[in-house]
């Protein structure tokens, strides 16, 4: 009875043993710090070459490590690379954040923003960038609970970060034709969206700042008009349902900070405007 309890004891051992030995074979290591919450924070991201027993959720199996006060861990099958799909760890406006991207007829991109609380990993929000069937890049984010990073994190749990939201619903008659001559070289608006009596236009310049993604923000109403100067603007989506609506804006500056604007802060800044409604809308369904 004894030898018995004692083999398993060792096996249990060896287990965890194997399960917490640390990776022989890096590759593609990366070191970065961070200061969060007046707290210094490493983070090391490397690929695995080693070859185990274990089921793995990448093909290409990645570790992250984060040491700092009190904080001493080794996270698995977090990131890594699994055909066309690549998790990384990546430096975002100044941030730890968790990279997401699938490229497909529809190539997705994505940033979720890392917190750290108790000596936890958490992520709440995520930023996407999702390039449509009619080549129009739509920026929108979701935040929603809080959830902790553990082992096997991975894309499933990324994935419920992302609201179900049909962007073909406002995206898809957003289409001009290079063959659209009057458009060439003058100002045009393109409708992405509303929250109530407030509407959401992209800007551009020319049919060239068209195809090349280069547009600003304009937000109206029937009375104002305001421009936003910020080029990193992301809609954010209310709920993970398919009645999900736009909530209100979430703008980069340029020192990376993110802030929300809702609808009342939004028309404050449509109310100090002075500039009368001018919006330059053409049909957008013509293919």
């Amino acid at each position: 009875m004894k030898k018995i309890i004692t083999l398993i004891s060792l096996m249990i051992f060896s287990s965890f043993s194997y399960a917490q030995r640390p990776c022989s074979i890096k590759s593609s290591v990366e070191n970065k710090q961070f200061s969060i919450d007046s707290k210094v924070y490493k983070f090391t991201s490397y690929f695995c070459e080693d070859e185990n027993d274990e089921e793995e959720v990448f093909a290409k199996k990645a570790i992250l490590e984060v040491q700092g006060e009190n904080t001493n861990k080794l996270y698995k099958n977090v990131i890594g690379i699994r055909g066309m799909l690549n998790i990384a760890f990546e430096a975002w406006n100044n941030q730890p954040a968790l990279y997401y991207f699938m490229p497909a007829a529809e190539s997705i991109e994505a940033y979720i923003p890392i917190m750290v609380k108790n000596h936890d990993l958490l992520v709440q929000c995520i930023y996407i960038s999702q390039q449509l069937k009619n080549f129009m890049v739509a920026n929108y984010s979701y935040c929603g609970d809080k959830q902790i990073i553990h082992d096997g994190f991975g894309e499933d749990a990324i994935l419920n970060l992302f609201p179900q939201f049909d962007l073909y619903s406002i995206y898809n008659d957003i289409y001009y034709p290079e063959t659209h001559a009057s458009l060439s070289n003058q100002e045009f608006d393109a409708f992405i969206g509303k929250i109530e009596n407030i509407k959401f236009y992209r800007r551009y310049s020319s049919l060239d700042d068209y195809y090349s993604n280069k547009f600003k923000v304009i937000m109206v109403n029937k009375a104002k008009e305001y421009r936003f100067k910020e080029s990193q603007i992301y809609q954010r989506i209310e709920g993970g349902t398919k009645t999900a609506r736009i909530i209100g804006l979430d703008i980069l500056d340029a020192e990376g900070n993110i802030t929300f604007y809702d609808k009342k802060a939004l028309l404050a800044l449509l109310n100090k405007s002075t500039i009368k409604p001018n919006i330059k809308a053409y049909i957008q369904s013509n293919k």
